[in-house]
């Protein structure tokens, strides 16, 4: 390996643009050596831009180069497993975006693929590296709350989402709508305060297209059940009139307290208000300094040989919701989850 990690990029779309790319590019640990994407015209657009010297449209050519130490991927969600799969094959380590597939079995084969190379398969769950999260996971591990019954989660983008000619509203592309796109950080977000030793047992939800005339859902709601009694409400939806919180807003109920993030809050029973953090400068949901710490975090993972605060084997977790909640969805009943130990 080269003094610094030679990284390439899968995928040319908004989220590299504007999130992984200038994290990348400014990390002194980093070199950017490749760009690949199956349209060669953006692609090279995007790679003279930033002055990046390779690119591919070819993704097992990519998977062969000797140039590249470790990839990010963001490519659409049905690309994830396969092209990760191949990078993983290949000796290379793999920052995948979220969801990191589109089936549980596709999440397990990644995993597979990990184990067997010796590779690193981290998942893109940026809030996890949120200031403000650990902030809130350092008030569910001080206990103040009392016993943590109930939590309810916020993913929905009111007057926003994507376009009814995105891939991201197309179910073979993207495996699911916004559940899929944005519930998925909930559940992953809610597992993290908890430092992921609480385990989804149960999943009832429901689902529907409300606002605008596409093959997924705009709309989602789930129940979750835990396995430590916890029952956690997580909401989704693109394209609504109006969101009670901001999408990225996590609220715990407790027997000794309260407590959210945007806005920032905590309320104990004895009428106590404890100090909380500023609110980030811009939208919850897309903190730069996130991405940058991402970074970072995959980066030293990857030199350390350690395990990333969301592994492949954790991110199969949120799979198991995600699918779980797609199945009540047509079958009107809650799925079951297996546990932990399966």
């Amino acid at each position: 390996m080269t003094e610094r990690l030679r990284i390439g990029v899968l995928g040319t779309g908004a989220i590299v643009r504007e999130f992984h790319l200038p994290a990348l590019l400014n990390n002194p640990r980093v070199e950017v050596t490749a760009l690949g994407n199956r349209r060669a015209a953006s692609v090279e657009q995007l790679a003279q831009a930033h002055g990046i010297k390779q690119t591919y449209t070819d993704f097992a050519r990519m998977a062969a180069a000797s140039e590249i130490d470790a990839v990010v991927n963001a490519l659409p969600n049905y690309l994830h497993a396969p092209v990760s799969i191949a990078m993983l094959q290949s000796g290379k380590h793999v920052l995948c975006e979220k969801p990191m597939a589109l089936t549980v079995a596709e999440a397990q084969a990644m995993n597979a693929a990990a184990q067997a190379a010796g590779r690193q398969l981290m998942i893109a769950h940026p809030w996890r590296a949120s200031a403000v999260y650990h902030w809130l996971r350092a008030i569910v591990r001080s206990g103040v709350l009392g016993k943590i019954f109930k939590a309810r989660a916020h993913a929905v983008l009111a007057h926003a989402g994507p376009p009814t000619t995105s891939w991201f509203v197309q179910p073979d592309l993207a495996g699911g709508g916004a559940f899929t796109d944005i519930g998925i950080h909930s559940i992953d977000t809610l597992s993290f305060v908890f430092d992921d030793q609480v385990h989804p047992v149960r999943v009832f939800a429901q689902m529907g297209t409300y606002f605008q005339p596409i093959k997924v859902e705009d709309t989602a709601i789930a129940l979750i059940e835990y396995d430590n009694g916890m029952v956690a409400e997580i909401e989704a939806g693109w394209h609504h009139q109006h969101a009670t919180s901001p999408h990225g807003a996590l609220e715990l109920f407790g027997t000794e307290g309260y407590a959210r993030t945007f806005p920032n809050e905590v309320r104990l029973s004895g009428g106590d208000v404890l100090p909380v953090p500023p609110p980030p400068p811009d939208q919850p949901h897309i903190q730069a300094a996130m991405y940058n710490a991402q970074i970072d975090h995959f980066v030293d993972c990857i030199l350390n040989n350690a395990a990333p605060t969301c592994s492949g084997l954790q991110g199969q977790v949120g799979m198991q919701v995600l699918e779980a909640a797609y199945r009540s969805t047509v079958s009107g009943e809650a799925v079951p989850i297996p546990p932990r130990s399966a």
